[in-house]
């Protein structure tokens, strides 16, 4: 074998082992992005859920104040139980969302990871992957995570006016 026949032999190979890397590469990157986006759309879930909660709570927490301020001292001595405000409910209603939340985000990130790594191997084994099918699951995983924080954005929204007719109903009655 001459040197002129090794030496192409060894470009061909390189040229198969440089298109492989890239097509890694460029699975790599949208994996990543993919995986990005179910983190994100999980993040803002859990920013929206908390951020109404404490909304609630300090509105709970300062109509119990006023309650007591009009009271008085003498009755929030008395009976100090009636002023402590609501929210347990409203706790509990957040932790479970956020409980839900991380579940379905883990779970969607976890299909995204799979799916960008069958990629990856089918890649450097210089095989054609099924594009659709990957591209298939990550939106399937997108879509689940915008259902997600659309569900736990109805039920925070809807505990949250009840639990709010409920504190609007207690101040009321208190205040007659």
């Amino acid at each position: 074998m001459n040197l002129e026949a090794v030496m192409n032999d060894v470009k061909s190979k390189m040229v198969v082992v440089q298109g492989r890397a890239q097509d890694v590469a460029e699975v790599s990157v949208d994996t990543f992005k993919q995986a990005s986006d179910v983190v994100l759309n999980g993040v803002q879930v859990l920013v929206k859920t908390h951020t109404e909660t404490a909304t609630e709570l300090f509105g709970y927490s300062k109509a119990s104040f006023e309650k007591a301020k009009a009271d008085g001292i003498a009755a929030v001595v008395s009976n100090p139980v009636i002023y402590m405000p609501e929210g347990r409910e409203k706790v509990v209603a957040a932790f479970n969302d956020t409980l839900t939340t991380f579940t379905k985000t883990g779970e969607d990130l976890a299909k995204v990871i799979l799916s960008g790594y069958e990629g990856v191997s089918s890649r450097i084994q210089g095989e054609v992957p099924a594009v659709k099918k990957a591209k298939k699951t990550v939106r399937k995983a997108s879509a689940s995570a915008k259902k997600t924080a659309t569900k736990a954005k109805k039920t925070t929204a809807s505990k949250a006016r009840s639990v709010k007719k409920s504190a609007d109903a207690t101040i009321d009655g208190a205040t007659s």
